[in-house]
């Protein structure tokens, strides 16, 4: 016969349950409010909206600032293309700021092309919900802003996308993290500046500034009108070409139908920036002038063959489609 508990026994048990309960009730509050209400996940749901390109989502959370400039990197394939190469994105512990009252400090990790960057966020206590569960918001800021400057172009490529310049630059907002792939080709001139991060939430004034080079095809057209340059000097039957680099001076009687120049070695251009535009570095042509000498004393006829270089300039007229060598002197 089994034994029958006493009414005390039944109200220990009772008690010993609620306690139980209330204790579990306790800590599936306190998980809950860390993990879905903890400032962690805000930013984590941050995140979540840059990848997504949902830039308004994003800037709503964030209680952001834009700055002035232009928003192509702030929503829709922009905003994804920033953010694609953000890689395994990883929330830390909340860290107190001393002094700041009810301000912690969320540093997430990740990577972007295999190299580990970190980012911080400063969040604030915005009170309780449902009484139990704390409410987190972003210290407002105002976003970062990226200058992006070219020279030999109005427009450049960012992330893929076309951005007109004014003055040679462009100020480009954008979320942190984010991946900035800036660069312009053009049929004569070129740059690119890729995989740059911004990681800082509050920084201001970073450049982009695009390293301008003259293409192959360009060093090509170049190359081109100097060996025709050169050739059309060659076909001339004098001792001294006009126009051109190439001389010779003998006392000698010379007989004009022997005078054949040739061009052993032509030069090989090589374009850099001087004062804002571009230029040719002095030039070195290597030729040979086969001439028939007569001497004027004896009378004696006699063939000669002279190798010699010489040197030259010339001015580049080029703009991101056309260009002009003018040659301007001999050396």
């Amino acid at each position: 016969m089994s034994e029958r508990l006493s009414p005390t026994r039944v109200a220990a048990i009772w008690a010993a349950a609620l306690v139980l309960l209330a204790v579990a009730a306790v800590s599936v509050i306190i998980l809950v409010n860390h993990t879905v209400f903890g400032p962690g996940q805000k930013v984590r749901d941050f995140q979540a909206h840059l990848a997504a390109g949902e830039g308004a989502q994003a800037l709503g959370l964030l209680n952001a600032t834009v700055p002035e400039g232009n928003g192509l990197l702030l929503d829709g394939d922009g905003l994804r293309a920033a953010s694609a190469d953000v890689k395994d994105f990883t929330v830390g512990k909340p860290e107190p700021i001393p002094g700041s009252g009810k301000v912690v400090q969320v540093t997430a990790s990740y990577t972007v092309h295999g190299t580990a960057q970190q980012t911080s966020y400063s969040l604030q206590s915005a009170g309780r919900r449902w009484l139990f569960f704390d409410r987190w918001a972003f210290v407002p800021s105002i976003l970062p802003a990226v200058e992006v400057s070219a020279n030999t172009t109005n427009a450049v490529d960012i992330n893929a996308m076309p951005a007109p310049l004014e003055n040679g630059r462009t100020t480009v907002p954008v979320f942190a993290p984010s991946v900035i792939n800036a660069g312009f080709e053009t049929p004569n001139f070129a740059a690119d500046s890729r995989g740059m991060v911004v990681t800082d939430p509050n920084a201001q004034g970073t450049e982009v500034k695009l390293r301008t080079e003259p293409t192959k095809a360009l060093v090509e057209e170049v190359n081109g009108q100097i060996k025709k340059y050169l050739d059309d000097c060659a076909s001339q039957q004098v001792l001294m070409p006009a126009s051109c680099p190439m001389s010779y001076s003998t006392s000698a009687r010379v007989n004009a139908d022997s005078i054949h120049w040739s061009i052993l070695e032509y030069p090989q251009a090589e374009i850099v920036p001087y004062n804002g535009e571009w230029a040719l570095r002095p030039l070195t042509v290597k030729t040979r002038l086969k001439v028939t000498e007569q001497d004027l004393r004896t009378g004696a006829s006699a063939e000669r063959s002279i190798d010699e270089d010489f040197g030259f300039t010339a001015e580049l007229q080029a703009s991101t489609t056309k260009a002009r060598v003018v040659p301007v002197a001999s050396e």
